[in-house]
């Protein structure tokens, strides 16, 4: 069944990944806005402010259906491209895609639980992981090259054709799932409970968008290559993240924060053969932070309270990122791209030692078997 599900998400992640892409591209095209452009890609993202309200709804049904039905309306919605390009339509069906990736994060996870054992979910989710970033390494080339010689229409037939074919492989699993949780069960206790995981990843995240901004210097004044380097650079660490995946089984978000500063220091350094061997290394850091939160989220919350506290930890973690873009615009005005990435291992190194210390004090009375498994992920 699992071969089924994979079917889906390898389908939706390379129509989503070349859209994402294009959206932007498409509106820039239309308009030649640069902000409106950003206004684009900020209407798939925006959505993520509701996650909790979106992972409430997604609680009150089964999920296999939930899946089914939400990729099926996405072909309507991407339709109406076929027939308008007017701005205003374009931000509406990206606010609506943007919805659907937060109502999908909210009902994978828990699909997931129902459909597997405990000890098999940092696999899957590491598969997962691959999956995703192995696509983002094709499927925006793909969009780009199919924009660039016939518009975006190709591509919009090519996302709907991907999540309706996703909605068919989607029936083909076969899963017992058990009956839907009111929807006033709390999150916030199953929330608190998971506040070291939380934190560490956010600031995986907050890191890696720190990062993001130090590459434009470090290209420029330290590798002394043009901005197209900036690409060479992301397939590497997507490289990374692909390897990451696939040895999920050991993601560990302490792990992965250190790993991370051990990467900042070596980009420090302005070495073509240090930044390219830091770039793998951060992708698989990075990668290990988000594969551990996703796992210790499915293992340690209820299954009535999956949708939402899935949905709202996913906010909390990946919002971390527009702050370190802010921040890293900031400090890439006034300081060297070494200063910055010090900075960078600094506060990985810090919050790596701090949620390890924290850990440990939390978790020193006689644990179950399946705890311990569950926190060698921290």
């Amino acid at each position: 069944m699992v071969r089924w599900y994979f079917a889906g998400l390898a389908l939706s992640y390379f129509g989503t990944s070349a859209m994402y892409l294009v959206a932007g591209v498409w509106v820039k095209s239309l308009t030649g806005s640069d902000a409106l452009a950003t206004l684009a890609l900020l209407c798939v993202y925006a959505p993520s402010v509701l996650s909790p309200l979106i992972g409430r709804f997604a609680d009150g049904f089964h999920k296999k259906p939930l899946l089914i039905w939400t990729s099926l309306a996405m072909v309507p919605a991407l339709a109406v491209l076929f027939f308008t390009d007017e701005i205003w339509v374009i931000f509406t069906v990206l606010l609506i895609y943007g919805t659907k990736s937060v109502l999908v994060s909210a009902a994978e996870p828990a699909l997931l639980v129902a459909l597997l054992p405990p000890d098999r979910l940092a696999k899957v989710n590491g598969l997962r992981m691959s999956l995703q970033e192995g696509m983002k390494l094709v499927a925006p080339l793909a969009g780009a090259t199919l924009f660039a010689a016939y518009g975006a229409w190709p591509v919009v037939a090519i996302d709907a054709l991907s999540f309706l074919l996703a909605a068919a492989a989607t029936t083909m699993i076969r899963v017992d799932e058990p009956p839907p949780a009111p929807r006033e069960t709390p999150s916030w206790p199953h929330l608190k409970a998971l506040k070291w995981p939380l934190v560490g990843g956010a600031v995986a995240l907050f890191a890696a968008s720190l990062n993001t901004a130090a590459s434009f210097p470090l290209v420029e004044k330290g590798l002394h290559y043009g901005p197209e380097f900036l690409g060479v650079l992301a397939a590497v660490q997507g490289a990374g993240s692909v390897l990451a995946g696939l040895t999920g089984k050991r993601a560990n978000i302490t792990v992965g924060l250190v790993l991370i500063a051990v990467a900042a220091l070596a980009r420090a350094t302005g070495w073509l053969p240090a930044v390219l061997a830091s770039g793998f290394v951060h992708g698989i850091g990075l990668a290990w932070a988000v594969i551990a939160v996703a796992t210790l989220v499915q293992q340690r919350t209820p299954q009535a309270a999956i949708g939402r506290v899935s949905a709202t930890a996913t906010s909390i973690v990946f919002g971390a990122a527009p702050p370190g873009l802010a921040a890293g615009a900031a400090l890439v005005a006034h300081l060297s791209f070494q200063w910055i990435y010090v900075i960078i291992a600094v506060i990985t190194a810090v919050t790596a030692v701090w949620a390890r210390g924290g850990r440990t004090r939390r978790f020193t009375a006689r644990r179950t078997p399946a705890w311990r498994a569950a926190d060698q992920m921290e």
